[in-house]
């Protein structure tokens, strides 16, 4: 059966005591008589005897019931917290609250302060200024700047994972003070390791992709970066096609990207070795270019025309446990095309992404399970091939599910998403079968299965789950979030899944013609009766 509505810890019920007697009884002398006082270096009161991990704990509880208060953060920041997020209630968090951080609490490593848009850069530099421990800073969304990160450059040297995404007075060219000190004329010695700088620069920069390049080679140890210019600052570097910008900050005192390869080449092969881990939306016809600069990378996605040549699957990362492929030539390109990259690699894969792809045989799914058998997460977004000859659909009271052409054991999978297009009304009766026996098959052989969403599917898939739970006790006993929605599904089955042993919190039933209001009213008593914590949707 879903879960049912969990008891509380002791521990949490005393830190939700404390968060609801807050304003009468913990924060209330202080609200009536200190609240505008900001020169307390030090406030004694009994949050002094929580760990720092309760008082996070705590603060998320009262930001989570929006019940946070500029009084109730002036008590909770104590010296002895390690990290604090305040992303959650950036309205109340101003230049004052900047300070008193800074003042009180210096041994942080992890701050996050994401939207907090009210504190000025000024009060961000010396906040950086007085923190030099910390490890990871998340000022997405800020007022945060050049100076800001000049600050970051020079002080926060345990600095390993900064994210400035959505920060409009960065640029590009900023970030190379990261990297850098261009007036003492060397590199920061910045040990970073993940850089966030999305949609940044309020106007397009002359020099983004030449700022990346920067980066690149400057950062040894740089390891996942997301910026729009990483693929084209990439093949500039893997060939070596700087022309005249090769010195476009020198004004500035940044030595020219010939310099930097100079000093990054390996002296014995002459070839410059990247650290990255991660390549998102790269063309298909760069992998040659880049796979040997980038040879680390795990976790990439791949943009494909409408053909694809002989041999590719040879040319990518060796190492990918993460792939995404997405179709975006203006022909269909069928999902059998895959199938020679997934035999390649399909036993490394963790992360299969298969988006925009047509299927021509329904057995290709089940193949490609079959293939990728240590999958955690698998995601196929699919197109119908647009035909003009008679389709044999069959009665599907008719399918025969009694004898699986495939079984696949997929001890890992987590994460099972299948997404049908809009226009698809129906299939073939021998694809049907093929595609609903691929799906009997991995829902008995994957006991850890904790998400599955099955959308827009054109057909019933009642008998799908009747057979699934008929043969194996322990289906589906880990899955906590469900999605029908569009999909032929009854009541009846619905009713299955609240009685089977699960761990179902969530459970789409959007748009399923076959399950109306009355039955959904029907579910929804159920829940109530059983106690179950779980939330049903229906329209």
């Amino acid at each position: 059966m879903p879960k049912k509505k969990d008891m509380n810890s002791l521990l949490r019920l005393c830190l939700n005591s404390i968060a609801a007697n807050m304003k009468e009884l913990w924060a209330k002398d202080y609200v009536q008589n200190y609240v505008e006082e900001y020169n307390f270096l030090y406030i004694m009161g009994p949050f002094d005897h929580l760990t720092g991990s309760l008082v996070q704990e705590l603060l998320k509880i009262l930001v989570d019931a929006n019940q946070m208060t500029r009084a109730y953060l002036h008590l909770l920041l104590v010296p002895h917290l390690s990290e604090l997020s305040l992303g959650g209630c950036a309205t109340i968090v101003s230049n004052p609250i900047c300070q008193l951080i800074s003042t009180r609490c210096k041994n942080l490593t992890f701050l996050d302060l994401h939207n907090c848009k009210r504190i000025h850069p000024s009060c961000l530099v010396d906040m950086v200024e007085i923190l030099p421990g910390l490890r990871k800073v998340n000022f997405s969304g800020t007022q945060c700047n050049t100076p800001v990160l000049v600050a970051l450059g020079l002080n926060c040297t345990a600095l390993r994972d900064l994210d400035i995404s959505d920060c409009r007075m960065v640029t590009s060219v900023g970030l190379l003070y990261l990297a850098y000190d261009p007036l003492r004329g060397v590199t920061t010695g910045s040990r970073l390791q993940r850089l966030v700088a999305t949609d940044i620069d309020s106007k397009e920069s002359t020099y983004s992709v030449e700022a990346i390049v920067f980066l690149l080679l400057s950062l040894t140890q740089l390891e996942y970066l997301e910026h729009n210019c990483l693929v084209d600052a990439c093949y500039s570097i893997a060939t070596l096609n700087f022309g005249t910008q090769d010195c476009f900050a020198k004004k500035e005192g940044f030595p020219s990207l010939s310099e930097l390869v100079q000093l990054r080449m390996n002296d014995s092969k002459r070839t410059i070795s990247l650290n990255l881990r991660r390549m998102l939306e790269v063309e298909i016809g760069l992998l040659d270019s880049l796979v040997p600069l980038s040879e680390k990378v795990v976790e990439a996605s791949i943009k494909c025309g409408s053909t694809l040549k002989s041999g590719w699957e040879q040319l990518l990362w060796p190492n990918l446990n993460q792939l995404t492929l997405q179709h975006c030539g203006t022909h269909f390109l069928a999902l059998e095309e895959l199938l020679p990259v997934l035999e390649n690699l399909g036993p490394n894969l963790r992360y299969l992404s298969i988006q925009d792809f047509c299927f021509i045989h329904g057995s290709t799914i089940g193949h490609i399970l079959t293939l990728c058998s240590n999958l955690a997460v698998f995601h196929c977004h699919l197109e119908c091939i647009e035909t003009n000859r008679v389709l044999d659909v069959g009665d599907e009271e008719d399918d025969d599910l009694s004898v699986l052409a495939m079984k696949h054991h997929l001890p890992r999978m987590k994460e099972f998403i299948l997404r049908f297009p809009d226009n698809c009304s129906s299939l073939p009766a021998e694809t049907r079968v093929a595609i609903k026996m691929a799906l009997v098959s991995l829902l008995k052989g994957s006991s850890k299965l904790e998400k599955l969403l099955l959308l827009r599917l054109p057909f019933s898939l009642d008998k799908i789950f009747f057979k699934v739970f008929k043969e194996t006790s322990f289906a589906l006993r880990s899955l906590h979030t469900m999605s029908l929605a569009h999909s032929g599904v009854s009541v009846d089955t619905a009713f299955q899944l609240l009685n089977e042993d699960n761990q179902l919190s969530h459970l789409d039933l959007s748009y399923c013609q076959d399950i109306s209001r009355k039955d959904y009213e029907q579910l929804k008593r159920m829940i109530n009766k059983k106690k179950f914590d779980m939330h049903i949707t229906w329209k």
